[in-house]
């Protein structure tokens, strides 16, 4: 008869460290961003002050992953410069990302960039140089996005 239980015993050993690990993913945030926008970029001239040099259009997905001992942040964007004549000049590829321990306070950083000479950002306005911003956009177009920029950050 003691078998039985004894071969309960490394599967309640399992269920404890399974309940352990579970206890200790409670709380976590994960948060999602999909943008599409335009904004205006500058350069500070001679004199100190920040004068438009052009925009950019930019598309980007953010996650940010915030637990009680750390924070993930992973941003990848695709970003077309352009002149103050609407030129496009370059496109950027970006991918950054951040895992911050609060316990420890170490920190773990990886910036992958990637320049192109074709404009590549997608859903916004020909002929538009900004402010602009995609509000609401549907899943599907989230979902393009996400694709559209993944594509590109898999090539890096």
């Amino acid at each position: 008869m003691r078998k039985p239980i004894a071969g309960l015993a490394p599967l309640a050993l399992f269920l404890a460290a399974l309940l352990v690990l579970s206890a200790c993913g409670s709380g976590t945030k994960h948060v999602e961003h999909v943008e599409v926008f335009i904004v205006e970029t500058l350069e500070q001239n001679e004199a100190g002050f920040y004068e438009a040099i052009g925009f950019k259009k930019v598309n980007a997905v953010t996650t940010i992953e915030e637990g009680k001992n750390h924070v993930k942040t992973d941003t990848k964007t695709i970003e077309d410069y352009y002149d103050t004549a609407g030129r496009h000049m370059k496109t950027e590829i970006v991918h950054s990302s951040l895992h911050k321990s609060h316990v420890t306070l170490a920190e773990d950083k990886d910036h992958r960039t990637a320049t192109l000479e074709e404009p590549a950002a997608i859903l916004l306005p020909d002929g538009e140089s900004g402010p602009f911003k995609m509000n609401k956009m549907t899943e599907a177009e989230k979902t393009k996005v996400r694709a559209h920029v993944q594509s590109f950050i898999d090539q890096l």
